[in-house]
């Protein structure tokens, strides 16, 4: 996910982790390429964008 100055990675830990992050880095050199271990949220059937979406701002009681 691409997002301000930074670029939010999945990691599995998987062999090919470290790889993806640099060849990530090579794409983006402007950007801070960042591994985040995404293991569990994908097993919840989701990533790393799914769990980023907006959220509604809650309503205040009695405002309606």
């Amino acid at each position: 996910m691409i997002c301000n100055d930074a670029v939010i990675v999945p990691q599995y830990d998987d062999i090919n982790d470290a790889l993806a992050i640099e060849q990530l880095e090579k794409v983006f050199p402007q950007h801070q390429v960042v591994g985040v271990r995404t293991r569990e949220i994908v097993f919840g059937g989701g990533n790393i964008h799914c769990i980023t979406q907006q959220q509604p701002e809650p309503s205040i009681k009695g405002s309606n």
